[in-house]
């Protein structure tokens, strides 16, 4: 099993917090042993952010990459990349997560943990089923019935590790044109991907924009110390040089001024570790 002392940099793309020992398990074996421990998994970063402190080491589940087409049905191992798979749709033309288009270093793992989504679609409604290493057993179990999704919620990483997922794949002759036009949507409305972000950092609320609650409420660009919401969309908080410090002081300040002008509750989206 492999070892690295890794920047936040290099697990997140916000590139906020404290350096950290990652572990990378090729087998249930080594994975095991590590949630004996119980340390957290950690995905591509896109959306976590890593605190000051030197917490615990972490899992990566980089070395599971198993990616395989049968008929109708993708398997991918919880490492797998997105773009690894959004390649594959290019050149077998089919649709599965042209949605998620341009969501940097994202990986089926952390998809599936977040039940990520966009536009109106979800992971939830790809899943056929999910391999994971259970926490409570220690044994690999499957899980077929996704009753337990919710809005950027699922039961993982609290019910174990994910370790491969199958999807259900549909033809999708025009894939080049739909992958295309989904980075041109995102790119109109977020940030540039090469920025240090980490996507959203709040839930919409039932109903509602929390982008827009944050536009309305004058935080735009509202910066404390090195980290500041992005003028291009509201709920996108970049790293420019700031502290994990400056990131939660932000999200308060933000949380609060949200709260006391329209009485509702923002909820964090981004994983803290």
């Amino acid at each position: 099993m492999r070892a690295r002392v890794l920047p936040a940099e290099k697990l997140t793309t916000i590139a906020l917090g404290s350096p950290r020992l990652v572990y990378i398990p090729e087998t249930l074996t080594e994975l095991r042993s590590l949630l004996k421990e119980n340390l957290p998994v950690i995905g591509g970063g896109s959306n976590t952010v890593l605190s000051d402190e030197s917490g615990k080491p972490l899992i990566s589940l980089s070395g599971f990459k198993k990616i395989e087409i049968s008929g109708s049905f993708l398997t991918a191992g919880a490492g797998v990349r997105l773009r690894e798979v959004l390649r594959l749709q290019l050149k077998h033309k089919f649709s599965l997560f042209e949605f998620l288009a341009g969501v940097p270093r994202a990986t089926v793992g952390g998809l599936i943990a977040q039940n990520a989504g966009a536009y109106g679609q979800e992971v939830k409604a790809k899943l056929v089923e999910v391999k994971f290493l259970s926490l409570d057993s220690l044994e690999l179990e499957v899980l077929r019935d996704f009753s337990s999704f919710g809005y950027r919620d699922s039961p993982f990483p609290k019910a174990g590790a994910v370790v491969e997922a199958t999807f259900r794949i549909l033809p999708l002759p025009e894939a080049k044109k739909a992958v295309s036009g989904f980075v041109r949507k995102r790119l109109s409305s977020q940030p540039p991907f090469h920025l240090k972000t980490c996507g959203c950092v709040f839930k919409n609320p039932p109903g509602e924009s929390a982008g827009r609650l944050l536009d309305i409420a004058g935080l735009k660009g509202f910066r404390v110390g090195g980290v500041r919401f992005s003028e291009k969309h509201a709920n996108f908080v970049l790293n420019e040089g700031g502290t994990f410090d400056d990131f939660r002081r932000l999200l308060e300040i933000a949380t609060e001024k949200v709260a006391k002008l329209f009485g509702v509750e923002l909820s964090v989206e981004v994983k803290v570790v």
